[in-house]
């Protein structure tokens, strides 16, 4: 199972970051291996999201429930997919500077012929997750 970490501290608050990552909707617009992003079942407390990604001919959709603690967390559970596992979760937390963000994500996929072709391509779009979301930050806060 792969396992990959982020975190970078932004000149932005908590609540900024959480609305970017929280609005998965808009995902296509910054996020340039993901097509499609949308949002079902949305409850208080938590919602449904189906996202497809695309890269290098390889397209793939899967549906993750998505726990919300505003302003401060967002865990990701596997619905369904390609994976046979996969769990994430973001954290934002106040720091003097603005806030630091926190990402981890681990997943495998269903079988081995995905593990290799999709592994490192999906792997690698996690690692730049964070950094699409504080470049997109500073494109809309930084106005």
């Amino acid at each position: 199972m792969a396992q990959i970490t982020s975190s970078t501290t932004v000149p932005f608050t908590p609540e900024q970051m959480y609305v970017l990552v929280e609005d998965m909707d808009r995902y296509p617009e910054f996020i340039p291996w993901i097509v499609k992003a949308c949002k079902s079942d949305v409850q208080e407390d938590r919602f449904k999201s189906e996202m497809t990604f695309s890269f290098k001919g390889i397209r793939e959709t899967f549906i993750t429930e998505d726990r919300c603690v505003p302003n401060e967390r967002i865990t990701i559970t596997l619905v369904s997919g390609p994976f046979r596992n996969l769990e994430s979760e973001w954290r934002f937390t106040p720091v003097e500077e603005g806030a630091r963000i926190d990402f981890q994500i681990q997943f495998s996929f269903k079988n081995r012929l995905l593990d290799l072709t999709l592994g490192p391509v999906f792997g690698e779009a996690a690692r730049r997750m964070v950094d699409a979301f504080k470049q997109r930050a500073t494109e809309i806060y930084r106005q």
